[in-house]
């Protein structure tokens, strides 16, 4: 737009009506939204690299394609465009995934979302998960310094499944039937390097030592410091990693050795997931890379969460 008839645009501004202004709100919002998703496409073409099928290094422009640069591979002839190979690969309505972006960032539900997107319940789902993908696989890659672990338990869920049910259906909210830790009881290891910030949150098949050491030992480093609550499946750990470990108590600190941070960080898990009344437990890893990336950038913004996820 030309410098003169943008400024006759806001000088025109002052003589608009109240339902004229948020006609023009609902208009500057929806450009707003289609600008930043160009911007994020745009970044990811300029950061191709290779081809994603066969990974050769040269490759040119081949047209545009539903407002998509598209590229031809020299090696292999297949064309491909930058959100080919990732997980929005092929995801319809690409000028609403931004403000979708925005919906997650907010932390709505599927239902609330459809409503603000204009879209299917089902397709604001798939949305989620599909966008859930690339956050749900970035974990630290080491934990170091004071490193606490704990684990924090969420009731197995079917939730949206119709068929084949190990056990009868359930009223949404209903508290286990066992009391304490049982098998409905699903276990999610926590591990936080107290100085960085840096969390490691994952789904365990159990609480042995094998289990939580399948996820935790690969990312603590070689002269870290374990804290945990005492029990015996951190000390095995530690032993076999050959690192020093302390127990503390899960309720009172000792001096520098504590899990408060752990604690603080189940607390606000917790209470971010409650939200959405119940998680699938087939989707629960999904849920905590979300909360990893919303709890490491609070001021995270829609086009920051949408070029996270078809990384």
């Amino acid at each position: 737009m030309k410098p003169t008839a943008f400024k006759k645009l806001i000088e025109d501004v002052g003589t608009l009506s109240a339902s004229e202004c948020i006609e023009a709100k609902k208009a500057l919002r929806g450009r707003e939204q289609k600008v930043q998703g160009s911007l994020v496409l745009r970044e990811a073409e300029q950061a191709i690299k290779t081809c994603p099928y066969c990974d050769c290094e040269h490759f040119t422009k081949s047209g545009v394609r539903d407002g998509r640069q598209r590229f031809k591979c020299k090696a292999c002839s297949k064309t491909f465009n930058a959100l080919t190979g990732t997980p929005l690969a092929r995801l319809r309505m690409a000028e609403k995934h931004i403000e979708n972006a925005e919906c997650m960032v907010d932390g709505l539900s599927v239902a609330a979302t459809a409503e603000r997107l204009g879209v299917a319940v089902t397709t604001a789902f798939r949305w989620r998960h599909r966008f859930l993908r690339s956050p749900q696989k970035i974990q630290p890659l080491q934990l170091t310094g004071v490193v606490e672990a704990d684990e924090t338990f969420f009731i197995e869920s079917f939730k949206g499944q119709r068929k084949g049910l190990p056990r009868p259906a359930k009223v949404r909210g209903t508290k286990a039937v066992k009391p304490g830790l049982s098998k409905e009881q699903i276990p999610v290891l926590v591990a936080r390097d107290r100085s960085s910030g840096a969390t490691l949150s994952a789904v365990i098949a159990s609480r042995k030592a094998k289990d939580i050491g399948e996820k935790l030992a690969p990312v603590l480093s070689d002269d870290c410091l374990l804290c945990s609550d005492g029990y015996k499946a951190y000390g095995v750990i530690a032993k076999a990693k050959g690192i020093q470990s302390k127990s503390v108590s899960a309720k009172k600190a000792a001096g520098s050795y504590h899990i408060q941070n752990i604690n603080s960080y189940h607390s606000r898990l917790k209470g971010w997931m409650h939200r959405f009344y119940g998680v699938a437990t087939k989707n629960l890893d999904n849920y905590l890379g979300w909360h990893r990336m919303l709890d490491k950038d609070e001021r995270m913004d829609g086009k920051t969460f949408l070029t996270t996820s078809f990384r």
